[in-house]
């Protein structure tokens, strides 16, 4: 036994050391680190991505999202990565799902496929049914996947250090990074985890509107295995891949689903505060309905939706959710190994950015902005709002044809960094998130607009969360405050004149860069002063080699060679400091 042990730790040693000559051996080939100091070539790193397999094809993926770490070149690349399908045979998906359940396969399918009708690279899905009837399916984790990535993770884990030169900003180290990337990885490979999401998504989005989610049946789910609800259907992308745009029936129906489908992401974000992190074409499947799946959703499943809230003197109501149309289809949410959760707090926080965007104040949304990011060193606001003011302005009221959203927040990340604020990890996903989104929406349906659709849910916040009795009451108050004071206001200003015309007044100025302008008048003042003081040493030395006693003479002669030296030296090293401060400028 100690000897199979001790085989065991040789032979994993050896497949390390092996994975790590294949890791190195690729990164040479293409240049990786290099490209990725200089920001250049990055078809290279996305063929050594697929080379080097699952782990670092996932890496990549996720990647492809951080706009705050990459150009916009390079996210499109990193996008193009795809998955080495693999699929694992019949024997060895029996003995996976047999040693995590505990029991044979026989006995907890009463049919189960042999064939996967799905495969990717971290797992694959196979079609059975259950003792009590129903169909389902079963995704698989690949065998040794686990082990794979947790050997790459653990490799790139030690080399870190030797690939801290990674392009990033001073705000987001690449430590940091690495954990949110092995998380992820962790959280995917867990389908316990996965099984809690997709059953918590399930009770908050099944049967709204057209949308419908698979029932997870999580008795039957383990770390490696996942079972949920069998629901046919073709990928959206597939669906609509036969139909030209051009086709009234199609571009209709494009609108329908994009529009319905939006209404539901803000939904999942602004109300739910759980959103699905990875909403591509390839995890929303459309599904034929027939007429007996169209009565079990039922007319009041699609009917409008209005907002009601009574006060004392007035009823504010507005339509909220207006009525769908009795599609006989079915949008279907796919895998949910990767979701994103806000707390209440961070919530309001991006309601606040929504609102103002919905209210076209740029001041509004960039203090919304900066409640949501940290500020991790000096902070100009007027520059902020600078520079933030002319892209909103741009963005206003654009359809998503129009707005390349990932541009836009790549553009938005890199002012807050600029002005040294960081964005929180939430926020990061959601990025993330509405990124991928945005970019099956803008395949569907480009005309529609994020911000038009979301206007309802803005004012739905904003009537449920103010108190109206406090405001108005504030306003009355304000208004009452400004009529006291408006008489006031001609002496206030003859007061003011007389003090300028005694020379009372104060005119109190703040300057921007205040701390830089102090500095190099320092160093100017700075400057004259030793300027004065090597003067006064070169007369002082002058007077005293021209000194004429005759017993110190020779001493006082040497003082004063010696305080010459000590000038010449000084303004030697004055010409070189602004010779290299000229050169470095």
């Amino acid at each position: 036994m100690a000897m199979n042990t001790e085989a065991q730790k040789k032979n994993r040693k050896y497949k390390k050391s092996t994975r790590f000559r294949q890791i190195t051996g690729v990164f040479i080939e293409y240049n990786v680190i290099q490209n990725l100091v200089k920001q250049t070539h990055p078809e290279k790193i996305r063929t050594a991505f697929e080379e080097l397999g699952s782990t670092f094809i996932k890496i990549g993926q996720m990647l492809s999202v951080r706009t705050d770490i990459f150009p916009p070149s390079f996210i499109d690349e990193l996008k193009k990565l795809q998955d080495n399908v693999k699929k694992d045979d019949y024997p060895i998906i029996k003995e996976i799902i047999e040693t995590e359940a505990q029991q044979p396969i026989k006995e907890l399918f009463s049919s189960f496929e042999e064939v996967p009708f799905a495969s990717a690279s971290m797992g694959q899905t196979h079609k059975a049914v259950l003792p009590e009837g129903q169909t389902v399916a079963v995704k698989i984790q690949h065998a040794g996947i686990r082990e794979e990535i947790g050997m790459d993770l653990s490799l790139l884990e030690k080399a870190l250090p030797l690939i801290k030169y990674i392009p990033e900003s001073k705000i987001i180290d690449l430590k940091n990074i690495f954990q949110e990337i092995k998380q992820s990885l962790e959280k995917e490979l867990d389908g316990i985890q996965e099984a809690a999401n997709g059953k918590y998504f399930y009770e908050l989005n099944n049967n709204w509107s057209i949308i419908q989610v698979p029932k997870i049946y999580q008795e039957y789910c383990t770390p490696r295995v996942l079972v949920m609800e069998y629901i046919e259907g073709a990928s959206i992308r597939s669906f609509f891949g036969n139909q030209q745009q051009s086709d009234p029936a199609s571009q209709k129906l494009r609108e329908e689903f994009g529009n319905i489908l939006v209404r539901n992401y803000i939904k999942q974000v602004f109300e739910d505060g759980f959103f699905h992190a990875d909403p591509h074409p390839g995890n929303i499947f459309v599904q034929a309905a027939d007429e007996k799946v169209n009565e079990e959703f039922g007319a009041e499943k699609n009917k409008a939706n209005y907002f009601e809230k009574k006060f004392k003197y007035k009823t504010i109501d507005f339509l909220y959710q207006r009525e769908d149309m009795q599609l006989p289809y079915r949008l279907i949410y796919l895998d949910f190994g990767m979701m994103g959760q806000l707390k209440d707090k961070m919530l309001n926080k991006l309601i606040d950015i929504m609102v103002s965007l919905y209210r076209n104040n740029t001041r509004v949304t960039g203090q919304a902005i900066l409640q949501v990011c940290k500020k991790v060193g000096p902070l100009d606001e007027e520059h902020f709002y600078e520079q933030l003011t002319p892209l909103l302005e741009r963005n206003y009221g654009v359809g998503i044809g129009e707005l390349n959203l990932q541009s836009l927040f790549f553009q938005i990340v890199a002012i807050c960094h600029e002005n040294n604020l960081q964005i929180p990890q939430e926020v990061t996903m959601l990025i993330k998130s509405v990124i991928t989104f945005e970019g099956m929406i803008r395949e569907l349906a480009p005309e529609i607009s994020l911000v038009e659709i979301s206007a309802p849910f803005a004012r739905k916040y904003f009537t449920e969360k103010i108190d109206w009795s406090t405001e108005f009451k504030r306003t009355i108050l304000d208004a009452l405050y400004s009529a006291k004071a408006v008489p006031q206001i001609p002496s206030r200003t003859l007061d003011v004149l007389d003090d300028l015309s005694k020379g009372k007044a104060k005119v109190n100025i703040e300057l921007k860069k205040q701390d830089e302008l102090l500095n190099k008048v320092e160093v100017m003042v700075n400057r004259l002063v030793i300027g004065l003081i090597l003067s006064s040493l070169i007369i002082g030395s002058s007077m005293l080699v021209e000194f004429n006693g005759t017993m110190t003479r020779r001493f006082v002669s040497i003082l004063g060679i010696f305080g010459y030296g000590v000038a010449l030296f000084s303004i030697l090293f004055l010409i070189y400091d602004i010779w290299r401060k000229y050169r470095k400028k």
